[in-house]
């Protein structure tokens, strides 16, 4: 995934900043390096936007999902 896809991505899913934080536990200054090119796009970020992107899931029904997971660490 190139950046202008993952700025594509994040804009058609309605995540804000807080949901791409919370959902793939990054800060700020990452996923702006993600968004600007300055890192590669994770492969699990990328399938978890397209994933997002083909079952029409917005950014509410991804937050619920992720906060239900028993995997998740807590520190997130």
């Amino acid at each position: 995934m190139r950046a202008s896809e993952y700025r594509a991505a994040v804009a058609v899913t309605g995540l804000s900043t807080a949901d791409i934080e919370q959902l793939f536990e990054v800060d700020l200054a990452t996923h702006q390096a993600l968004a600007a090119g300055e890192l590669a796009i994770p492969p699990a970020v990328a399938l978890s936007l397209l994933l997002m992107l083909v079952t029409n899931t917005n950014a509410k029904s991804a937050r619920i999902l992720v906060a239900a997971n028993p995997y998740r660490s807590k520190a997130a």
